[in-house]
């Protein structure tokens, strides 16, 4: 058998996993994708795992979710998961790992509307 994920212990945590499930499926263009599918195939990936979080982050503020939010959406990650609860990794630095993804991300979409507002008043100046 491989590996499982273990069961989220309160209804925030199903609900933050569905919401990570639902993310993970647009990310990865694959609708009936479950997440015990999705935790055997990023668990043991540490890179890939980590690209997923980077890409649901993303997919989560673009949706409006609040970055408050997005972390814990992110809490409940293949990668946080097999990291807590398989190899022992304390939960704190996992948890500091979530809220710099987030943070990397917002700032990350503020510079890029920066340059397209940036890029757009360059070209009305252009056709003025």
């Amino acid at each position: 058998m491989g590996l499982e994920p273990k069961k989220p212990s309160n209804e925030s945590g199903k609900a933050a996993r569905q919401q990570y499930l639902e993310l993970a499926k647009r990310v990865t263009g694959e609708a009936n994708l479950d997440y015990a599918t999705l935790y055997q195939r990023f668990a043991e990936n540490d890179w890939a795992a980590v690209k997923l979080d980077d890409a649901v982050a993303s997919l989560s503020l673009k949706a409006g979710n609040s970055p408050k939010q997005t972390v814990g959406i992110l809490h409940q990650s293949p990668y946080l998961q097999h990291q807590v609860h398989q190899r022992n990794v304390p939960l704190a630095p996992m948890s500091q790992y979530v809220r710099s993804t987030v943070l990397k991300t917002v700032q990350q979409q503020k510079q890029a509307q920066l340059q397209q507002r940036s890029a757009s008043r360059s070209s009305e100046i252009e056709n003025d």
